[in-house]
C-alpha cells in the first residue's frame, strides 16, 4: 500500500515530536533525507534530517514488515518538538512520495494486515479517552483481546453446531451419528448463557466509562448549591438567602475513588408563575429522569416527606449543625452540613456503595462500548429464536438463525463487520494513530 505519513504526538510545543510513516517505499523515502540511515531494523539512530528549509539533528528507527504496528514497513522520526519542525519533516516526506494519512489509518492498516481486530482498536480508543484508572483498565482488557477471545470461543461453538445441522440437512438419507435435538438445545442454551454473562456487566461498564449521574434536588433555599460547592470544594454555584437563585442546571464532575460523579445542581422545585424559574424547574425534572441517583435535600430535621421517582433516592438532611436532636441515618438518608462540610465525605461514600463500585472485578471483561452491547444483544436474540425453532420448526429455520447469531458475534471482532462499521470505528482515532 502507498506510504502514508502523520504526526503521532500532539501538535504544539514539546520536547520531542514523533512523525510516523508506513507503507510501500517508506524506508526508501526516509533514506533520501535522513543520514546516516539505521543499518538494522528496530534500532534508534541519531543522524541529520534534511528538509527544504533547514537541517535537523534527529533520531530515526525503522521496522520491517510484518513486525510493526501496521504490519507494513514503518519509519519513525523523533525530532525536536515544535510546529515548524514537525511540519517541515512531514512536508519533506510528502514531496518524496508519501501522502498524508487519514484519521486512524495506521490502526486501520493494522486491522487489514491482521495485527489487531476491532475490539483491540476500540480498546485503544477507550484507553485514550479514559478519565479514570478504572476505565483505562477496562480498555486494557479490550486491547488484550479478552472480549474478542470470549466472542470467538462462542463463535467456534456455533460453527460446530452449524456444521452438524447442515450435514443433517444435506445428507438426511445417510446413517450418520449426529447429536440429538436435545443435545443441540443444551449447546444453544450454553451459548446464550455465555452472552448473558457478558451483558450482565453493562451497568458496571456504564459506571466505569461515564460515571454516576447525581441530581441534587429540593425546595428553594435548602442548601442544594451549597452542597454542590462542598462536593467540589470550591465556590462553583452562587449561594444566596434569596429563594430561586438557581434558575438553570449546573453540571460539574469530580473523581471519587476512581469513579466519576457527575453532579447536577437544579432549580428549587416549587409552584411559580415566573416563566424563567418555571423553565429551570422543567430542566430540574429532566435531570431527575437522567439521574442514576437523586439527592433529595431538606433542611428540617422533622421533615417526613419522601421523593418518588424511578431511580435511587437518598434523603439528605442538610444544616444538621442547627438541629436540636440527631437524625437517624439509614441506607437511604443521611444528615450533613454543607456549609461546614460535615458528613459530605460520608455522603460520597454512600453514593459509591449504592452502586457496588468497589466490587467490580476489573480483571474480567466489562462491556463499556455500546456497539458491542448491540451486537451481543442481537446475537442472543438470534440464538433464542434458533432455540424456539428447534422446539417446533424445521431444521433449516434453526440453521438460518444460527448463522445470523454467528454473524452478529463476528461484528464484535470484525470478522463479519461491514466496511462502513470499520471505517466509522477508525475515524474516531486521532491523526497519526
Amino acid at each position: 500500500m502507498e506510504a502514508i505519513v502523520a504526526l503521532s504526538t500532539p501538535v504544539g510545543r514539546s520536547a520531542v515530536a514523533v512523525i510516523r510513516m508506513s507503507g510501500d517505499n517508506c524506508i526508501q523515502i526516509a533514506q533520501k533525507f535522513f543520514k546516516p540511515f539505521p543499518k538494522a531494523a528496530n534500532l534508534l539512530k541519531v543522524g541529520r534530517l534534511s528538509t527544504q528549509s533547514f537541517d535537523e539533528q534527529a533520531m530515526c528507527v525503522y521496522f520491517n514488515a510484518p513486525h510493526s504496528y501496521t504490519g507494513e514497513d514503518m519509519v519513525e522520526f523523533h525530532c525536536h518538538g515544535g510546529v515548524a519542525i514537525s511540519s517541515a519533516v512531514i512536508e519533506t516526506c510528502l514531496k518524496n512520495g508519501a501522502r498524508m494519512a487519514q484519521n486512524g489509518e495506521f490502526s486501520k492498516r493494522a486491522f487489514i494486515n491482521g495485527k489487531q481486530n476491532l475490539t483491540n482498536a476500540e480498546g485503544i480508543i477507550e484507553m485514550i479517552d479514559a478519565e479514570t484508572n478504572a476505565c483505562v483498565r477496562a480498555g486494557v482488557n479490550l486491547l488484550e483481546n479478552k472480549l474478542g477471545s470470549t466472542t470467538v470461543a462462542i463463535q467456534d461453538e456455533l460453527t460446530d453446531v452449524i456444521g452438524q445441522t447442515e450435514v443433517a440437512l444435506d445428507y438426511p438419507e445417510e446413517d450418520l451419528e449426529l447429536p440429538t435435538l436435545q443435545q443441540t438445545q443444551v449447546r444453544l442454551q450454553q451459548s446464550i448463557d455465555k452472552i448473558d454473562k457478558l451483558l450482565a456487566t453493562v451497568q458496571e461498564g456504564k459506571i466505569l466509562k461515564y460515571g454516576i449521574n447525581v441530581a441534587i434536588i429540593g425546595e428553594p433555599n435548602v442548601g442544594k448549591s451549597s452542597l454542590l460547592n462542598a462536593f467540589l470544594n470550591t465556590d462553583r454555584a452562587i449561594v444566596s438567602d434569596i429563594a430561586g437563585t438557581t434558575r438553570d442546571v449546573l453540571t460539574e464532575t469530580i473523581v471519587y475513588k476512581d469513579v466519576k460523579f457527575n453532579f447536577v445542581d437544579t432549580a428549587g422545585i416549587r409552584e411559580t408563575s415566573n416563566p424563567i424559574e418555571a423553565e429551570g424547574i422543567k430542566r430540574a425534572n429532566k435531570a431527575i429522569e437522567q439521574a442514576d441517583v437523586v439527592l433529595f435535600v431538606v433542611d428540617d430535621q422533622y421533615n417526613t416527606e419522601s421523593f418518588k421517582c424511578n431511580t435511587k433516592v437518598v434523603k439528605v438532611f442538610n444544616k444538621c449543625d442547627t438541629y436540636t436532636t440527631p437524625v437517624e441515618e439509614t441506607d437511604s438518608q443521611i444528615a450533613i452540613s454543607a456549609k461546614y462540610n460535615q458528613g459530605v465525605e460520608r455522603l460520597k461514600q454512600k453514593i459509591y456503595d449504592m452502586f457496588s463500585v468497589g466490587q467490580i472485578d476489573l480483571s474480567q471483561v466489562i462491556l463499556t462500548n455500546a456497539r458491542h452491547v448491540d451486537c451481543l444483544q442481537k446475537a442472543k436474540g438470534a440464538l433464542e429464536e434458533a432455540y424456539q425453532s428447534s422446539l417446533c420448526d424445521t431444521l433449516d429455520c434453526v440453521a438460518v438463525k444460527l448463522k445470523e447469531a454467528w454473524d452478529y458475534l463476528g461484528e464484535v471482532t470484525g470478522t463479519s463487520a461491514s466496511e462502513e462499521i470499520i471505517n466509522r470505528i477508525y475515524s474516531k482515532f486521532c491523526l497519526g494513530k
